[in-house]
């Protein structure tokens, strides 16, 4: 036998390819379209025009719902951190206007992009807690003070899940560190007498 039968058809895997790249591009780019949109929200919030965020949040979530329904498992990473930020202005809202901490059910996403959504939400909550403070609004300071730790008492345990959840263990430590400054902060603030 002096040759082997090829059957490898490669320009059915070179259209295979093709399509599968077009995919990634498409999705990628679909989520960093809805990401960049996460910062005008949170300046909505932090100036209360808590409706037009909402709005917002209502289509955001709708673009989302019907990207993940079009998406191949392999590429849903790169919806992942416009999850997150959903999930981080969600609580932060849920917060502000309700005063709860929303349950993993509600929010209606996986576990990871709402655990750290959760975490990220303690480094919006800690600029809540200054911009109170420079308004010498203590009582809002404190509540939002303990909305960090409430979400940080909660998460704090399941760290070394990190291999489930990658980059929960760093998100952890910073929402500690956070913490612990602002608590340094607000104590300064009572030592002085200032409240």
């Amino acid at each position: 036998m002096d040759s082997i039968r090829n059957e490898i058809e490669q320009e059915l895997l070179l259209k295979e390819l093709e399509l599968l790249d077009s995919q990634r591009e498409y999705i990628y780019k679909e989520g960093r379209s809805i990401l960049v949109l996460f910062p005008k929200i949170f300046a909505m919030l932090h100036q209360g025009q808590v409706n037009n965020a909402k709005e917002n949040l209502i289509i955001l979530r709708k673009r989302l719902e019907e990207l993940l329904s079009k998406t191949d498992f392999r590429w849903r990473k790169y919806l992942l951190p416009a999850q997150i930020e959903y999930v981080e202005a969600i609580v932060y809202l849920s917060i502000i206007e309700e005063f709860r901490i929303p349950s993993y059910k509600e929010v209606g996403f996986e576990i990871e992009p709402y655990l750290l959504g959760l975490l990220d939400c303690v480094g919006e909550l800690r600029r809540s807690v200054y911009d109170k403070i420079n308004e010498k609004n203590f009582e809002k300071a404190s509540f939002f003070y303990k909305s960090m730790k409430e979400i940080f008492d909660n998460l704090s345990s399941f760290s070394y899940f990190d291999n489930a959840v990658p980059s929960l263990r760093r998100k952890v430590d910073l929402a500690r560190r956070l913490i612990e400054e602002t608590y340094v902060d607000i104590t300064k603030i009572n030592v002085l007498g200032i409240q």
